[in-house]
C-alpha cells in the first residue's frame, strides 16, 4: 500500500505499534481515516482484528461483526450481576451472560492471541455493547483485571456524524446507568481511557473556505454568516426537477427509493437486470449492494467502490451515466466524456483463525458476493451516504432530526460549486449532550501526543518483557502435561513414557529462573534516561541465550517423537507432544519479536509484520507445515545439504539460514543415514568412538546416551552417531 505517514498520523501509529494504549481516532469527513485503518493491518507487528458494529460496515472494513466475533448477545445489556428486569426487550446482565457462551477450542485460542483489535464505524458502538464486549474479553482471555483482557483497542469513527441507534424501551433501562448511549461512556473506558487523536488534514474538500464552514457544522458552532451563506444555494425548484449529474440526499429510504424508481421508469430504454454471484456463507444482512442490479441507458448510476485497478478512473460515490449495456458487459459515461467499462467486485464475508504452525491469526474466507459496484444514483439517503465523496448534490434536509445528519450530508461534496439545497437550513442549533462536549474536549495536540509517548513506551516495554520471558505458562502446560499420566500402565499406552516427561520438565525449569531475572534486569534498565541502546543490548544476549536453550529442548521433543513415531495406541499422546512443540516455538517467535521492536526503536524505525514474518524462524516453520507428512527430503534440509556440498561446516551453514547448529546436524543426519554425508566430516573420531561405544540392542534413545556423555556431546551429535550406526548395521 502506497501511503507515506506524516505529522499525527505516524505519531498514532507510534501509539499503536509501540504502546498498549488505547486510541480513539478520529478526524473530519475525508480525512483519511479508511486508509489508515488499512495502513495499520497491513503494517503492524501485533496480531489484529478488525470488527464493525453492522454487517455492512464491517464487510466494507474487511472485517467481521462484532457480534459475531465475540457471540454477543443482542438487546441492552447492564453490566452488574442482577436478575434481567422484564421489559418486553432483550436484556442481559452479568448474571447471565456466560450461561450461553459457546466457543470451540480453536476460537478460544484465536481470541486469546490477539493483541490489537480495531472497531471501525464506533459512531454505531453503543457503550453498553462496549462493556459487553470488555466483560466477554475477560472472561475469554481469562484475564479479568485488566479492561478488554489486557487486549488494545483502535477506535476509528466520526461521533459528530450519525448517533449510536437505542430504542425507548432499551433507553428506559439503561439510562439509569450510563450517561449517554456513545461508546465512550462505557464502564470500562473508566479504567482505560483511550487517547483522542484528530485527523486534521482534509482530502475530500480543498475550498478553504466551505473547509472552514464544515468545521464550524461539526463543532455546532455555525454562526449566522454560515447559515446565510449557504442557503444562498437553495433552489426550491429542484424538488420536483431533474438535475443531470446531481445525486438527491434525503432523510428517509421511501422517499430515495421512490425517486430512484421514477425515474428509472420514466426512461424508455430497455430494462436489464444483472444477478450477483453470491458463493458461501454470505448473509443477507451484509449485502453491499442490490443481489440484483436493475438497469437501462442514460440510468443515473453511483460507483460504491473505489477503483481497485489503481488507475483512478472513478471512486466511492463518483456519478455517471449508463452509456453501454450487455449481457455481461456494463459502461459507464462521467461528465467530462471519459467513459469506462465497469467490472465486477468480489466482497468478502470472512472470518479469524489461527494457523496452528506460525501462531499467527489468519483470515479464512466464509463467502463471496459478486457484483457491479454500481447503484441507481438518482437519490440516496444521508445515512447510507456516510463515507462516500460527492462533486454534485441536492441536500433535502426538512425532516433532518439530528446535528450529525446535516455535516454528514454537507461533509460529502468536495466543493460548494457542487451545492443545491432543496429545503433551506434551518437556523436553530442541535443541541449536543454535556457528555460528548466533555469528551470531545479531550482531544490531544500532536505536540501533546509526542510528549507522552516515550512513558507510554515504556510501559509496553516492560509489560512486554513481563508476558515474553515469563515461562509459567510452558511450565504450567507441561506439568498439567506430566499430572495426566494417572492411569495403569496396562490401562494407558502413553503411562510408558511418564519418566520421559518428568525429566523433560525438569529440563525446562531453569529457564524460569533466568527468564525472571531477565524481566528484572529489564526494568533496571528503562529506569535509565537514555535507555534504548542498553536494552538492545540485552535483548541481543537474550535472545542468542534463549534460543539455544528452547533450540534444545525442541530437539529433545522431536527425538522422543521420532523414537515413538512407529508405536500404535498413543494417538492422542502424539498430539499432545505436538501442542507442547507449539509452544516453544511461540515462546521462540515471542523473544525474537522482542529483540526485533527494540533493535528496530534504536534505530528511530518501526517493526513491521512484513519484516517479522520474513525472518528464518517464520520461514523454517512455513516450509515444516507446508512438508508435513511428507516421506521424502523435506525442502528445508535439502538446503542445509546443498550448503554443506559447497564445503561450509554446521557453524556456517547455522550462521548462514540463523539457525542454530543442532538443527543444522539434524538436517544432515538423513543424509548420513542414506550415505551421502561422511560422517567423519562433522565428527572427530574420538566423539564418534565415544557414542558408538554406548550404544547397544536395549538403547532406548539420544537422553540416555546424553546423560552418560555431558555437555560435551549435543543431541545433534548423537543422533547423526546413532544414524551412522544404524546405517552400517543395515548393510
Amino acid at each position: 500500500m502506497n501511503y507515506e505517514l506524516t505529522g499525527i498520523a505516524k505519531t498514532t501509529a507510534n501509539y499503536i505499534n509501540t504502546t498498549n494504549q488505547h486510541v480513539f481516532l478520529t478526524g473530519k469527513a475525508g480525512t483519511g481515516k479508511t486508509t489508515f485503518l488499512k495502513y495499520i493491518v497491513q503494517n503492524t507487528h501485533k496480531k489484529v482484528v478488525v470488527a464493525a458494529p453492522t454487517g455492512i460496515a464491517a464487510i466494507n472494513a474487511n472485517g467481521v461483526t462484532l457480534h459475531s466475533l465475540l457471540h454477543l448477545p443482542f438487546g441492552a445489556f447492564i453490566p452488574e450481576r442482577i436478575t434481567p428486569p422484564n421489559t418486553g426487550s432483550q436484556v442481559t446482565t452479568l448474571l447471565n451472560l456466560f450461561s450461553n457462551v459457546r466457543f470451540n477450542a480453536s476460537k478460544r485460542a484465536m481470541i486469546r492471541e490477539v493483541e490489537l483489535l480495531i472497531i471501525d464505524e464506533v459512531s454505531m458502538l453503543r457503550s453498553d455493547l462496549l462493556d459487553c464486549i470488555d466483560h466477554m474479553l475477560r472472561y475469554l482471555r481469562k484475564n479479568r483485571n485488566e479492561p478488554f483482557g489486557g487486549l488494545q483497542i483502535l477506535f476509528i469513527g466520526d461521533l459528530l456524524q450519525l448517533p449510536p441507534v437505542v430504542k425507548d424501551s432499551e433507553w428506559n433501562v439503561l439510562s439509569a446507568y450510563y450517561k449517554s448511549s456513545y461508546f465512550f461512556d462505557a464502564h470500562a473506558l473508566r479504567e482505560a481511557p483511550p487517547i483522542h487523536v484528530e485527523l486534521d488534514k482534509i482530502y475530500r474538500q480543498t475550498d478553504e473556505n466551505f473547509i472552514q464552514i464544515l468545521n464550524r457544522f461539526r463543532d455546532n458552532e455555525q454562526n449566522t454568516e454560515d447559515l446565510a451563506y449557504l442557503n444562498s444555494f437553495y433552489k426550491p425548484e429542484v424538488k420536483e426537477k431533474y438535475e443531470s449529474g446531481y445525486i438527491y440526499l434525503t432523510t428517509h429510504n421511501r422517499k430515495a427509493d421512490e425517486i430512484n424508481a421514477n425515474r428509472l421508469a420514466n426512461l424508455q430504454s430497455n430494462l436489464h437486470e444483472y444477478k450477483a454471484d453470491i458463493s458461501g456463507d454470505f448473509p443477507d444482512n451484509a449485502y453491499p449492494t442490490n443481489p440484483k442490479l436493475s438497469l437501462k441507458l442514460g440510468a443515473q448510476v453511483m460507483f460504491i467502490k473505489n477503483d481497485a485497478s489503481g488507475q483512478g478512473q472513478f471512486f466511492n460515490g463518483k456519478i455517471g451515466t449508463v452509456s453501454q449495456l450487455r449481457s455481461s458487459e456494463i459502461w459507464v459515461k462521467f461528465e467530462d466524456g471519459n467513459e469506462v467499462e465497469v467490472g465486477k467486485h468480489t466482497w468478502e464475508n470472512k472470518r479469524y483463525k489461527l494457523n496452528e504452525a506460525s501462531n499467527e491469526i489468519e483470515e479464512k474466507i466464509l463467502g463471496k458476493f459478486e457484483q457491479y459496484p454500481l447503484k441507481l444514483a438518482w437519490a440516496v439517503t444521508i445515512h447510507k451516504s456516510q463515507g462516500l465523496t460527492f462533486e454534485k448534490a441536492i441536500l433535502d434536509l426538512t425532516d433532518a432530526f439530528t446535528h450529525g445528519q446535516v455535516y454528514v450530508a454537507l461533509s460529502r461534496l468536495t466543493s460548494l460549486n457542487g451545492l443545491i439545497l432543496a429545503s433551506r437550513l434551518p437556523e436553530d442549533s442541535f443541541e449536543r449532550s454535556q457528555s460528548m462536549n466533555a469528551f470531545m474536549a479531550t482531544k490531544s495536540s500532536e505536540d501533546q501526543l509526542a510528549s507522552e509517548l516515550p512513558n507510554y513506551q515504556k510501559r509496553y516495554y516492560a509489560k512486554l518483557a513481563d508476558t515474553t520471558f515469563d515461562f509459567a505458562g510452558i511450565l504450567y502446560a507441561l506439568s498439567q502435561h506430566v499430572q495426566s499420566f494417572d492411569k495403569d500402565e496396562s490401562k494407558s499406552a502413553k503411562q510408558e513414557f511418564l519418566g520421559w516427561n518428568r525429566r523433560f520438565l525438569e529440563s525446562t525449569l531453569p529457564l524460569q529462573k533466568v527468564g525472571a531475572t531477565f524481566i528484572g534486569e529489564v526494568q533496571r534498565i528503562l529506569t535509565m534516561e537514555v535507555y534504548l541502546p542498553h536494552l538492545a543490548e540485552r535483548a541481543e544476549k537474550a535472545k542468542g541465550y534463549f534460543n539455544k536453550e528452547l533450540e534444545k529442548l525442541t530437539d529433545l521433543l522431536d527425538e522422543h517423537q521420532t523414537d515413538i513415531k512407529a508405536k500404535v495406541r498413543i494417538t492422542e499422546y502424539k498430539k499432545e507432544l505436538k501442542a507442547l512443540e507449539q509452544l516453544y516455538f511461540n515462546k521462540k517467535a515471542e523473544i525474537q519479536r522482542f529483540h526485533l521492536l527494540v533493535g528496530n526503536a534504536l534505530k528511530g524505525k518501526t517493526l513491521t509484520k512484513e519484516e517479522m514474518l520474513s525472518s528464518n524462524l517464520y520461514k523454517e516453520r512455513k516450509v515444516e507445515a507446508v512438508s508435513k507428512g511428507k516421506k521424502s527430503k523435506t525442502p528445508t534440509a535439502e538446503i542445509s545439504f546443498e550448503l554443506y556440498q559447497q564445503g561450509k561446516t554446521v557453524e556456517e551453514i547455522a550462521e548462514a539460514r540463523g539457525l542454530v547448529p543442532s538443527t543444522i546436524e539434524g538436517h544432515l543426519t538423513q543424509y548420513i543415514s542414506s550415505g551421502e554425508v561422511d560422517i567423519k566430516r562433522l565428527l572427530s573420531e574420538t566423539k564418534l568412538n565415544n557414542i558408538l561405544s554406548l550404544i547397544t540392542p536395549e538403547t532406548t534413545g539420544t537422553q540416555e546416551i546424553k546423560s552418560k556423555l555431558g555437555d560435551d556431546y549435543s543431541y545433534g551429535e548423537i543422533r547423526m552417531a546413532l544414524a551412522f550406526h544404524n546405517a552400517s548395521h543395515s548393510k
